[in-house]
């Protein structure tokens, strides 16, 4: 059964262009939408939760026609950033609320157990907390348990986790990703974290201008971005201009600033003239100017390192090869070969893990 069915979806605020949406969700499917501030996945949000009325199109919500019902009709359970909690009510009667709501949208619906609602979140110590004393855990399990208790079709969550610092963001994700697993929940979450995108989604939408640019699972679509914005957006942080020289079958080769680099291309590929190499950081492995074996099919470009960032585990090693290259090594990787400012080294990038794409 399709969850959430988006055909032809259009409409205008301000200068601000929401374009021609069409996409499916299927039952129990979690789809991550990934866009930059701007690209209109709020926007989208809301207007499938009935807040604006769009243009053009139509929403179907487990396949009833809900383009022209108001929001308390939709079934949509919606968390946004600070989860909407009213802080004039406890924690119980925020839960309450929702369940009331809807019994009052379905008549005789049966209204969930409150009590039970907030056991089963682990909030039943706070019943009668007010939101306003909260940590952010605290919050979004009030704010999932009124959500559950309106028995929604669908969830819509608003990059929930944007306003966290670091380790509450990772608990509450992970806490977040189970409970929607367990409910077996359709949702449509956006947010402009990549993390996100790989501890939550299923599949994955990238938006940019009011756009859908390329949907499909997480491999294909990290890997195989479809252009150079949704390189950008996926976050590949080596996008270099060059120009096709020659081509054997599968293998292209290219010509960046004087280096050369060969990729695969799939079968009926036609490409000539300017063209956009993309590299992931982690895919470009660095060695010692004279040092390691290239496989056969390996990419070597000498360069000089002029920055190392250390991350954690990891460290970002920013290379000049006649251009800037971005390589992302383990952090004892990067100790291990004695690697500095101002040090030698060859990249060695994987012709598999070379794409080419449209300038």
């Amino acid at each position: 059964m399709t969850a959430l069915a988006v055909a032809g979806l259009s409409l205008r605020l301000g200068a601000f262009t929401l374009g021609d949406l069409s996409f499916t969700l299927a039952a129990n499917e979690i789809l991550v939408v990934l866009g930059p501030n701007g690209a209109g996945k709020s926007v989208m949000l809301e207007t499938i939760a009935g807040f604006h009325r769009p243009a053009r199109g139509r929403i179907l919500i487990g396949g009833r026609d809900v383009t022209a019902l108001p929001p308390e009709q939709r079934r949509v359970g919606f968390l946004v950033q600070n989860f909407g909690l009213f802080s004039h009510l406890t924690v119980a009667q925020n839960v309450a609320l929702a369940a009331k709501a809807r019994r009052g949208v379905e008549d005789g619906h049966r209204v969930p157990n409150v009590t039970q609602l907030l056991e089963r979140f682990g909030i039943a110590h706070l019943t009668d907390a007010s939101p306003l004393v909260l940590s952010p855990g605290e919050k979004q399990r009030t704010a999932l348990a009124r959500a559950e208790a309106s028995h929604p079709d669908l969830f819509l969550l608003d990059e929930p986790f944007s306003a966290l610092d670091t380790k509450a963001r990772d608990e509450l994700r992970t806490e977040l990703g189970r409970f929607l697993r367990e409910v077996h929940a359709s949702a449509l979450f956006v947010t402009h974290d990549y993390i996100d995108v790989a501890a939550l989604g299923d599949r994955v939408a990238v938006m940019h201008d009011g756009k859908i640019i390329q949907l499909g699972t997480i491999a294909e679509v990290f890997r195989r971005p479809s252009n150079r914005i949704a390189a950008d957006i996926l976050g590949i942080e080596n996008l270099l201009n060059g120009q096709v020289e020659t081509g054997n079958g599968r293998l292209l080769c290219i010509v960046v600033a004087g280096a050369t680099f060969h990729a695969e291309i799939a079968d009926g590929t036609a490409l000539t003239g300017e063209v956009c190499v993309a590299v992931r950081a982690e895919d470009v492995r660095l060695a010692r100017s004279g040092h390691g074996r290239a496989a056969t099919l390996d990419n070597r470009l000498a360069g000089k390192v002029i920055a190392l960032q250390p991350l954690g585990a990891l460290t970002k090693v920013t290379l000049d090869c006649g251009f800037r290259l971005v390589a992302s090594l383990m952090t004892r990787d990067v100790a291990e070969l004695g690697l500095f400012p101002g040090a030698a080294a060859v990249a060695v990038i994987p012709v598999a893990d070379v794409h080419v794409l449209a300038p």
